[in-house]
């Protein structure tokens, strides 16, 4: 409260320049609900990449291509095919130094001990 209330009218008073304050509040808070909804690909995508929001007019159109050329069926089986090749390569090759390491180390067991 600004100052004291002694009588009905400056209760009244009081209770429009609350109201007002609440709408000016209110619209304040209206103004910021705006500007995230309209920045919070923005901010979502900085907090994941920091600086990535200085250069998003480049990444949008990096972004836009992206999306025409996920919707390709062509690129989508390219990529699909890449990725599971990528895949396969890298299994084959956990899998091979799995197995070195098995049969060295049965190896080692084997083999007599000199004395």
């Amino acid at each position: 409260m600004s100052k004291k209330i002694n009588s009905f009218e400056s209760l009244e008073l009081e209770i429009e320049r609350l109201k007002m304050k609440s709408r000016r509040l209110e619209n304040e808070m209206g103004n910021r609900v705006d500007y995230f909804r309209d920045n919070y690909k923005k901010m979502a995508l900085n907090a994941v990449i920091p600086g990535s929001a200085k250069h998003s007019g480049a990444l949008n159109v990096a972004m836009n291509v992206a999306k025409i050329a996920w919707g390709s069926g062509k690129f989508k089986n390219f990529a699909t095919g890449a990725l599971m090749t990528a895949l396969e390569f890298i299994g084959v090759q956990l899998g091979i130094n799995l197995f070195n390491k098995v049969t060295k180390g049965r190896r080692k067991k084997k083999e007599p001990v000199a004395e």
